[in-house]
Formats: structure tokens, sequence, C-alpha cells
């Protein structure tokens, strides 16, 4: 086992649904998904704005086994402490050569914070 495999914590796949609210509407559910192992490293806090009001951005970057691919945008969660995660980057981007003894891709991820309209299935 590499160092960085070491460092791989029980992450869990968030998925998406929508029901109907009916009120002509439709409220946002994730519930729990496939189980996978990931090495979640914070970067330096970065701050940006957003419609002109400073926003404060925890990057992180994603070190993820082979075989594992999460989509640009997709949430999930870290099972230690039930921090939310969207996936800013593209695993496919940055994988290991299949020549390298670790078999390793990375990709971006921001914390992610779930609105009120939206619930967290446990």
């Amino acid at each position: 086992m590499s160092l960085i495999e070491s460092m791989m914590v029980p992450c869990t796949r968030m998925i998406r649904t929508a029901e109907e609210d009916g009120l002509f509407g439709r409220q946002s559910a994730y519930m729990p998904g496939e189980p996978f192992r990931a090495a979640i490293l914070k970067q330096a806090t970065a701050e940006g704005t957003r419609a002109e009001q400073p926003v404060l951005n925890e990057p992180y970057t994603v070190v993820l086994p082979a075989g594992v691919a999460l989509e640009h945008h997709e949430i999930f969660r870290r099972d230690a402490d039930g921090a939310l995660f969207r996936v800013t980057g593209n695993p496919r981007d940055a994988e290991a050569p299949v020549q390298s003894t670790v078999q390793i891709s990375k990709t971006t991820a921001e914390r992610w914070e779930a609105d009120g309209q939206c619930d967290i299935g446990a």
C-alpha cells in the first residue's frame, strides 16, 4: 500500500433525486449511493467574488483509486464527519499512466452546503 492509498478515507457518492412537491415544483433530495475511498487534501484558501460579493472558497484536491469516476459537479460525502463536497474538475484529466505502479487519478472539489430546498439522506 502506498502512502497516498493509506491516506484514503471512506466516502459515499450522493445520488440526486427530484420529486414533485404538489405545488407545481420539484423538491430535490440526495440519497447515499456507491461507497468509494478517496484522499481529500485541503488546498490553500482562495478568495473570489460572485455577483460582486466576496466568496470564501474551500478548494480541495481529491485523489481517487483507478476505476473510480466522479463527474463534474457530482456531490460526495466524507463518511467520517458527513462533510459534503462538489467536484469541480474532471478526474480523467489527471490519471496516472498505465505504466505507473500507483494507479490513481486526481481532481478538484469544493466544500458544498445543501440549501434549504435540498434534503440530504443519511
